[in-house]
């Protein structure tokens, strides 16, 4: 039975997440899995979440890690991956706001048989609305994220059930995982890690270079996860939020878009995109400082460029979308390549 370890990255959880951090941890140590410890790995909180969690969970297969700082989602992972147990083959990162199924990791690991599979993702469903919210996704020509989800459209949702229910599969490729709770092979995590650099899309700097080497990025639906979409990152200030966020949507075109021709057209597109959305949310601020900041910084991006596994241009995971499609197409956008990349009918 192949070990795994779990890291549970919080950031004062007792604070913003109430009960649901108390039914976090428990659902992970309920886990109906024989070989698997837990690392909740504690982000410089301000709540005493650390000693909560250590006077109410004595559980052998918890340990605590105590951060500095808030280091967030990238580096706060990459840190607590040093203190994994070295017998370890499997790392699932998971966020506190989610509650697990008893038999979520005995399905998830399943995925990990095809030895060309280095992540994997269980079905992420809405505690709010029941419906199913991510099955990872894929990127269009401007390296947008075209994510698969029911959760704001209830005809895609239906579709993914009547998949899951009638096909039966066991596991659905996909370019990239969701990273409310992804799974990885620790050897490949050990050669790549998220890229520190991003805020946001942090996920897609671990398995774009998985695609780009040749390997599958999966999910298995049979690995249920019940996730609270945002309960954590909507107590970050907002402004200063959608300013990383808009540089990491550029700098993801930059640093792993392969093609020229796709750098160049996403690029500009990207630009644009990203200037509207600062109208659209009154913040065009976020804009002009990622422009800046991408501007100072060119050289040292360039050269991230050149040693980054990039997005291959012939890459079957790339939708082709016009530049202004409205949002709520993309969910069906992705559906229909998901379709596609695993050779499926739809099921109306």
């Amino acid at each position: 039975m192949k070990k795994v370890t779990i890291i549970t990255l919080n950031w004062n959880g007792k604070r913003l997440l109430g009960d649901l951090l108390d039914e976090h941890i428990r659902s992970l140590l309920e886990t109906d899995y024989e070989n698997f410890e837990v690392i909740f790995a504690d982000n410089g909180s301000s709540d005493g979440s650390s000693d909560y969690v250590e006077a109410h969970f004595k559980n052998p297969k918890l340990r605590i890690l105590r951060m500095a700082k808030n280091y967030g989602y990238s580096i706060g992972n990459n840190l607590a991956f040093k203190e994994v147990d070295p017998a370890t083959e499997i790392v699932v990162f998971i966020n506190s706001d989610t509650i697990v199924d008893k038999a979520w990791l005995k399905e998830l690991v399943k995925g990990f048989s095809n030895s060309d599979v280095v992540i994997a993702q269980p079905l992420l469903m809405s505690m709010e609305t029941g419906r199913i919210q991510f099955i990872g996704g894929f990127v269009d020509e401007y390296g947008r994220s075209m994510t698969i989800s029911g959760e704001y459209d209830e005809r895609v949702n239906n579709i993914l059930i009547g998949l899951i229910k009638k096909l039966k599969f066991s596991a659905l490729r996909v370019l990239w995982a969701y990273g409310a709770c992804i799974a990885v092979k620790k050897e490949f995590f050990d050669k790549v890690a998220f890229n520190e650099l991003f805020f946001g899309l942090e996920e897609q700097t671990l398995c774009i270079p998985a695609h780009s080497l040749g390997y599958k990025t999966i999910v298995v639906p049979r690995s249920i996860v019940w996730h609270k979409s945002g309960a954590t990152i909507k107590h970050l200030r907002k402004r200063r939020r959608e300013m990383r966020e808009t540089l990491s949507r550029l700098l993801f075109v930059l640093i792993y878009v392969s093609d020229l021709k796709m750098l160049i057209k996403g690029l500009i597109g990207r630009i644009i995109l990203e200037f509207l959305i600062s109208l659209k949310t009154f913040n065009p601020l976020a804009f002009f400082w990622a422009l800046y900041r991408l501007l100072r910084n060119l050289e040292t991006i360039l050269r991230l460029r050149r040693r980054a596994y990039k997005l291959p241009s012939d890459s079957p995971y790339i939708i082709k979308s016009p530049l202004l499609s409205q949002r709520h197409r993309h969910a069906a956008s992705a559906l229909t390549k998901l379709l596609e990349v695993n050779h499926l009918n739809s099921i109306t």
